[in-house]
């Protein structure tokens, strides 16, 4: 008997919009290589990262009208974007392109500070928001707008990263010049005071595994998922601290200031910081227990940022 033929199905179309970001240039290479996904990429002008086998749309957020060359239908759309004016015309113009253009579902990448200042210890997707900066507030009320304008139209799937590092990213980057420079002295306080602090570190490796992740997954319409690494014990500013300085071929030999933690606690919240505690951590259970793993360790992920500040380093970029 002559074998039933198989009908492949068709790859699904993704549409990235931020692509020229730090987490855009990890993301779109990765989905660039899956076989089942059909790329496409919004950009403002100019095409602003140049991968092959991406589709390239013009298009400007804050004028609705250009979106539609960008989506077609039933496509997953991640929104990346944050811009430096406008923000909240800027989601509600995406929002309506999404229903105009009857697209499946809307994975939008905000932020786990949207929390702000919280009692809890440990947040997690059910913790109140209190956003005290202006940019915490406005993230959140992008993703309430979308929420709002996507009910009945379009799935709608939020993303809270922490703060996202890894090798031409900026978070990191201040604490690997602090400890490559030459004052010993300033980074000895620094150890001092913020000792165990949590430093709430993501690889971006994992940041774009769960946002691949997000695209395929289902029954998450509405629901708001943390992706964190505060689940390793690394995730301290001692523990970092003393891998990075590793990884320049320098020690701290002196030991630390027995400094007490309600004085970090006290000088963050003189200085203004939205989180004043310094042992606060960001849950990404719920995306574990739904089966997503992450697949970048802290540790590695750290050295391999050290290796990249090292070779910029040594090269003068």
């Amino acid at each position: 008997m002559r074998p039933e033929s198989v009908v492949a199905s068709a790859p699904m179309t993704v549409v990235v919009i931020g692509a020229s970001g730090f987490i855009g240039k990890h993301l779109v290479g990765v989905l660039a290589a899956q076989p089942d996904l059909n790329v496409r990429v919004l950009v403002h002008r100019s095409k602003a990262c140049a991968c092959a086998g991406v589709v390239y749309a013009e298009g400007d957020l804050l004028a609705v009208e250009t979106l539609d060359a960008a989506f077609v239908e039933d496509c997953v759309v991640i929104n990346l974007a944050y811009l430096a004016r406008d923000n909240l015309q800027a989601v509600a113009n995406l929002a309506k392109a999404c229903a105009r253009k009857r697209v499946r579902r809307l994975i939008h990448c905000s932020t786990a500070v949207v929390a702000g200042r919280s009692a809890e210890t440990v947040v997690t997707e059910e913790t109140p928001c209190h956003p005290v900066s202006e940019y915490e507030k406005t993230k959140l009320q992008m993703e309430q707008i979308l929420l709002e304008m996507s009910a009945g139209q379009f799935e709608l799937t939020i993303l809270r990263p922490t703060a996202v590092f890894g090798p031409g990213g900026r978070n990191l980057l201040k604490l690997a010049q602090g400890l490559a420079g030459k004052n010993m002295w300033v980074n000895y306080i620094k150890s001092s005071l913020f000792g165990r602090r949590s430093m709430n570190l993501v690889a971006v490796e994992n940041v774009v595994a769960a946002l691949e992740y997000l695209i395929r997954a289902g029954d998450i319409d509405r629901q708001i998922f943390i992706i964190s690494d505060d689940d390793s014990p690394l995730n301290n500013y001692r523990d970092i601290e003393g891998r990075l300085l590793a990884a320049f071929g320098r020690s701290c030999v002196m030991p630390r200031l027995p400094i007490p933690g309600f004085v970090l606690m006290w000088l963050l919240r003189l200085i203004g910081r939205s989180n004043s505690n310094p042992s606060v951590k960001y849950s990404n259970r719920k995306l574990a227990e739904r089966g997503f793993c992450k697949p970048r360790e802290l540790g590695g992920a750290v050295d391999d940022f050290a290796k990249w500040y090292h070779g910029m380093t040594l090269t003068g970029a």
